[in-house]
């Protein structure tokens, strides 16, 4: 009865959040002078960041992965969302150090010889503060969790359920993209997410598979000083990417390590970062890409990382049959009327990516469109799909940012060779300028 009582309680704070999001909208119309589409847009921006903020971490979640789709939402409204990413207000210093001792059984003043009290940042499930270690005299950052996450978290996962299981009955075209399991699989990884342990496994197995890269880089864990709830790590003071000319930071440079970065992710280690937006950003002299929040990580079998880059190849090479064939018998269901109608539909459009050159795309938003074919013929898309696609999106828009004559195409072709075998390399590279 709790739990039932705590799951209402929660909708209740919901539907609040409605009205907050609409209040805020037409506070901001009221400010303007004139409402021309750019700020309608900004005014719509501003309400979906109160609401998702008043909602917490879940729904933050959601505003975040939103805010970086420039590709597909316009600039005002992704100039609001960005807000999300590492503008979150900051709880209470009083709760900061009731977790830190409660983990570590000690004053806060014997662990630090200096802790700010203001944060740096603060995001959707934790805040970070500078320290000084009182051991060794290090400058840290601490990570520590948001007080009651874990709670909200879980009420948050149950009404969204219900939410997506309603809606598939409801609506049965909504069982054909799997709404239900993509809403348990996102509530999932935002519910490990919280736990800060599991990002420091994370941090651990990143820094290995990219020890040998010079230009992307994790920040170094104090491990004596992490817990489920509070990371102590390495402070790195970086630049975001609207400063790296300021800083002489080489943007082509960066645009490659970017996109090499999340090449390997997918098609060599399996282990992709599925938080990546600029917030989760940082850039050093002479080019060197800093990650950070690593704690949501999509995990890709042997079999799925093959698939995928068969899947890139045929993309690369214009073979529209064989892109076809892996989205359709690589679907978890699938109920295609007309096999031959989908194919046409497939082989058409890499057909006339083709004729428009590779260089010329964006490879993500052309991947949104063969989802579009996809739903039409009732084929439904393997779950890490959409985890894919959101780490080559942020990577190929970094490139496209930094460096618009680089090809994400182009830049994956070692890694695809690689993938599939030494003697698949002669073929990508002859058929990379198509």
């Amino acid at each position: 009865m709790t739990h039932a009582w705590a799951i209402l309680r929660r909708s209740v704070q919901m539907i609040g959040a409605l009205f907050v999001a609409l209040a805020a909208f037409v506070g901001a119309l009221l400010r303007s002078d004139d409402f021309a589409q750019p700020n309608l847009l900004r005014a719509l921006g501003h309400a979906i960041v109160a609401a998702c903020t008043s909602l917490g971490a879940t729904f933050i979640k959601v505003g975040q992965i939103a805010s970086t789709r420039a590709d597909l939402l316009p600039r005002p409204l992704i100039d609001e969302l960005t807000r999300l990413q590492d503008q979150v207000p900051a709880f209470g210093f009083s709760a900061v150090r009731q977790t830190i001792e409660s983990d570590f059984g000690k004053p806060l003043e014997e662990l630090f010889a200096r802790f700010d009290a203001h944060p740096v940042a603060a995001a959707s499930v934790a805040q970070v503060h500078t320290a000084i270690l009182r051991a060794t005299g290090e400058c840290v950052a601490v990570k520590v969790r948001r007080p009651e996450i874990l709670e909200r978290v879980r009420l948050d996962r149950s009404i969204l359920l219900f939410l997506a299981r309603a809606s598939e009955r409801l609506i049965p075209s909504m069982r054909l993209i799997s709404f239900e399991e993509a809403m348990r699989n996102f509530c999932a990884a935002v519910e490990e997410q919280i736990h800060l342990s599991t990002e420091a496994d994370n941090n651990r197995k990143f820094t290995a598979a990219f020890a040998d890269d010079p230009d992307i880089h994790f920040p170094r864990l104090h491990l004596e000083y992490c817990s489920d709830a509070v990371l102590t790590m390495e402070f790195i003071d970086g630049v975001r990417e609207a400063q790296l000319e300021a800083a002489g930071i080489d943007p082509l440079r960066i645009a490659r390590a970017g996109l090499r970065c999340v090449c390997r992710m997918i098609f060599l280690h399996g282990f992709v970062h599925a938080d990546l937006h600029p917030g989760n950003m940082r850039f050093r002299s002479p080019g060197q890409v800093i990650l950070f929040d690593l704690g949501l990580i999509g995990s890709l079998s042997d079999e799925d990382r093959i698939s995928l880059a068969q899947l890139m190849f045929a993309f690369a090479t214009g073979d529209g049959v064989t892109v076809a064939r892996q989205f359709h018998d690589n679907a978890p269901y699938k109920a295609t009327p007309d096999y031959a109608a989908y194919e046409r539909e497939i082989t058409d459009l890499v057909a006339s990516l083709h004729r428009r050159g590779l260089g010329n795309l964006q490879v993500t938003l052309e991947i949104g469109r063969i989802f579009d074919i996809l739903r039409r013929h009732h084929i439904r898309a393997r779950s890490h799909m959409t985890m894919v696609n959101l780490a080559l999106m942020t990577a190929e828009g970094l490139g496209k940012r930094l460096a618009p004559e680089l090809s994400l195409t182009d830049e994956s072709l070692p890694y695809l060779a690689e993938a599939l075998g030494v003697s698949e390399r002669a073929d990508l590279q002859s058929h990379s300028t198509c």
